[in-house]
């Protein structure tokens, strides 16, 4: 059904889209689910300019296209992935459990454990079931969640000590499940496990663990290298004061870090229709700190910007959080 998408390999990798070596019958655990579902994800996958559907079908469409084109970018290293084995449920979004079982079937067994990892489903059976070569090349991963992940299949009790680090590193490479895994969060889209619970349990104690400042910890990191999907499976959290901003508060990083924050795409708010009500606290907080440096910087970030729709937009949102 899914040919060679080459416009779609050239925005998002080296990966292809092709037709599964296995058949797909229609009683297999991975069949769409509804023929709305099947349309979904012909239209996600398929470069078509759609011109006649109503605005609630157009931005569902491009909602799911974009999470696809998350997916791809989070698999496109270390591991074969085809978007083709992603599977699409009734309400038209990822069904994240068929396409876990999808790739499990896909895909060789040290791939899906660094699938695993990066998707906050990682246990103790898929790693003993790799030849020790295996294990010890994704011992060595580049990416640090990946390794660390390894780690805890046989040191659990290493679980508080890799713990924060883990989740900002998983923050910044756009890994939402591994964050909520690490974090100790059960989230019902992503089907992810809790790693605490299922891994350590009560057998080794840790230090108390204050979740909400981890999780603005995690949103800024998040903020910072564009990885705004993130905040669409994470709690809401309070940023009442400057405190948890001050490394992202002065001089050239505070340029980067309000540049991030006031000029997300526009197509992350199809996919998270509360995004702006996130970063509106955040850049309010931002903003009452300013120093008149720093509105100079403001002001000549935005005489660089020639695209007059973005302009508009971040003058609405400067406006917003000025009031």
């Amino acid at each position: 059904m899914d040919a060679v998408i080459c416009e779609h390999c050239r925005k998002l990798g080296c990966w292809r889209v092709e037709e599964s070596m296995k058949p797909w019958y229609c009683s297999d655990y991975n069949e769409p689910s509804s023929l709305f579902a099947t349309c979904m994800r012909y239209f996600a996958l398929n470069e078509e300019e759609i011109i006649i559907l109503p605005d609630f079908l157009f931005q569902k469409i491009e909602s799911l296209k974009y999470e696809m084109s998350i997916i791809g970018k989070m698999h496109q290293e270390d591991i074969i992935f085809d978007l083709s084995w992603v599977a699409v449920g009734n309400d038209g979004n990822v069904d994240w459990r068929k396409t876990y079982a999808k790739c499990y079937r896909e895909m060789l067994p040290d791939h899906f454990f660094i699938f695993a990892a990066i998707n906050g489903i990682a246990t103790k059976a898929l790693w003993e079931r790799l030849f020790y070569s295996e294990q010890h090349k994704i011992l060595n991963s580049f990416y640090e969640p990946i390794r660390n992940t390894a780690r805890l299949m046989s040191h659990p009790a290493e679980f508080y000590e890799l713990r924060n680090k883990t989740i900002l590193s998983a923050a910044q490479y756009g890994w939402p499940a591994a964050v909520c895994a690490w974090i100790g969060l059960r989230n019902k889209t992503l089907n992810n496990i809790n790693y605490q619970e299922e891994l350590v349990g009560n057998f080794f104690e840790g230090p108390v663990y204050d979740l909400s400042f981890c999780l603005r910890q995690t949103i800024l990191i998040a903020i910072i290298n564009g990885q705004f999907h993130l905040l669409h499976y994470l709690p809401a959290v309070n940023f009442t004061d400057s405190y948890d901003l001050f490394p992202f508060a002065y001089g050239e990083m505070f340029l980067r870090f309000f540049r991030e924050l006031i000029n997300y795409p526009v197509t992350e708010t199809f996919f998270n229709n509360k995004l702006s009500d996130c970063l509106k606290p955040i850049a309010r907080v931002l903003y009452t700190s300013m120093s008149f440096l720093d509105f100079s910087r403001l002001r000549q970030m935005m005489v660089d910007i020639k695209d007059i729709k973005t302009l508009n937009r971040i003058k609405r949102f400067l406006d917003d959080i000025s009031n």
